[in-house]
């Protein structure tokens, strides 16, 4: 691996803030689809390859974890001769709230024992840095289309006033269903409901307000003020 002057510079580098590292290319008839995510945690857009790449941006979003994100953040050249490695390009690197990194690979679940040489290098090459390393292979339904749906209230926009966060939390309660809470804080304010439900499902995707994800989302799901956000089930990822 690096020697280890060479490792602590670099691990020390702010690559959450780094521009990717090659283009984006498209080309017609592609079968992975690239474009822009505007992240909530950056309030920037970040590039992904693929729909499982931005599967894995609305999940950086969702997480209170993490504070940065970039993509493409770096390229690793291995040293001449290293067995089954070539050149390789992490898909992100996130800043954690606690200052720590963390770098991720995102496959495919089908691709995923074709990769275990690459990923073993580079969690190896991750640890020497001090840095996590995770391999990412999607959400499990129901929880990713709930996400989906959530992570549409994500502007800030939809981000409720001082003013009127308390409204909301005391219709809320101590638990009631999305369309009772609607009611009741549009009654409260004299907001129309559909401005109170983006306001409401804002709440829930930054976590004050907390919804099952483990069942389909719907205006009759429960939710009520946070203790902690819902653990988000990922799929089963490579050693």
């Amino acid at each position: 691996m690096l020697d280890e002057p060479v490792l602590a510079a670099w691990a020390s580098l702010r690559l959450e803030s780094a521009l990717p590292v090659r283009s984006f290319f498209s080309w017609p008839g592609k079968r992975n689809y690239e474009g822009l995510w505007w992240s909530s945690t950056t309030g920037s857009h970040v590039g992904f390859e693929s729909l499982l790449e931005r599967d894995f941006l609305m999940l950086a979003d969702y997480d209170e974890d993490i504070v940065g994100i970039a993509s493409q953040p770096f390229a690793v050249l291995w040293p001449r001769g290293t067995e089954g490695a070539r050149g390789h390009v992490p898909d992100f690197f996130v800043r954690l709230s606690d200052g720590g990194g963390r770098v991720v690979d995102v496959r495919h679940p089908d691709h995923l024992e074709a990769g275990r040489r690459q990923f073993s290098l580079t969690r190896a090459l991750c640890e020497e840095a001090g840095w996590d390393y995770e391999v990412f292979s999607g959400v499990a339904e129901p929880a990713a289309s709930n996400l989906r749906w959530l992570s549409g209230y994500r502007l800030h926009r939809y981000a409720p006033g001082s003013t009127i966060v308390p409204a909301i939390m005391d219709a809320v309660g101590s638990g009631v269903s999305v369309s009772a809470g609607v009611r009741r804080a549009s009654r409260m304010l004299r907001l129309e409901p559909s401005t109170v439900q983006a306001h409401l499902l804002h709440l829930a995707f930054i976590g004050v307000l907390q919804v099952g994800l483990d069942e389909p989302l719907s205006m009759e799901t429960w939710i009520a003020p946070a203790q902690e956000k819902s653990p988000m089930p990922r799929l089963a990822a490579a050693s």
